[in-house]
Formats: C-alpha cells, structure tokens, sequence
C-alpha cells in the first residue's frame, strides 16, 4: 500500500489519513518495507538466489507490517478511507507477489522477471495515480501504458 491522494486533493497535499495518524505512519512503515523488499528481489533475481526471491516476495504478499499491527478497526477506517481503487490496485500488487514467490520456487527466470516488472509497473502506477504530491516528476512521464 501506498499513502494514497486522488488528484483533486492533491493541490492541498493533503491526504486521506491525515486524521489517522497511527495509520499514516503504518502505511509509511510499509511502503519502507516494500521498497527495501524490490530491491532485495532485483539484487538477487539475476543471481538466480530463488529462495531470496520467493521468501522476500511471500513476505510482501503477506504485508510485512499491516498483517502484524492493524486491528480490525483499523481495516475498516482504511477500507473507509482510501479510495476503491487504490485498494484494488494494492490487492493486485500483493497478488502479484504471490505469484512471483511461485515462480521463483519453481526456479523460472522469465516469470520471475514478468511478475517482478508488473510489481514495479503497479507501484509506479499508483503512485502516478495516488501519490503525485510525493511523486511529483511521475506526472512529468506520460501515460500508463
């Protein structure tokens, strides 16, 4: 997950767990996580270290920090909050995580690579869609596509 804006709110910067503190500071804690996590996977898919690859993506599928610390209050301020398609896209992204951790166990370079890229393309899209105030040179890079 991404700390997440839609473009109409982004003129203010603000966003929409501004009143959520706790939460902000999850959701920054994971997006932390996640980064350090693809560039663990970029280092070790080429070396062919599967087993890197597929703990590390199992790791993301799971949601290193919101699996352990959110309440179920918490899952429904964020469902309440954060706009439909920014959860949409966050599931995809973690799906496509397990997906990668599959391939990597099954030792496939070309679908490990496949999953890897579309996991960087959903983060890049996102973050073009949801999180322009702290991205600003996305907007800047055309298309999706």
């Amino acid at each position: 997950m991404s700390i997440g804006i839609n473009p109409a709110m982004a003129e203010s910067a603000a966003g929409p767990l501004d009143d959520e503190p706790r939460l902000r500071q999850l959701l920054q804690e994971e997006m932390q996580a996640l980064e350090e996590a693809l560039a663990t996977i970029s280092t070790a898919l080429p070396r062919g270290e599967w087993h890197s690859v597929a703990k590390t993506a199992g790791q993301v599928h799971d949601s290193f920090i919101f699996q352990q610390k959110l309440s179920d209050a918490d899952r429904k301020t964020l469902h309440q909050t954060l706009p439909e398609a920014f959860i949409q896209r966050d599931k995809a992204f973690h799906q496509q995580a397990k997906k990668l951790q599959h391939a990597a166990e099954s030792q496939d370079a070309e679908l490990s690579l496949f999953y890897y890229s579309k996991m960087v393309e959903s983060c890049v899209t996102c973050h073009r869609q949801f999180a322009t105030h702290r991205f600003p040179s996305l907007l800047e890079g055309g298309s999706d596509h």
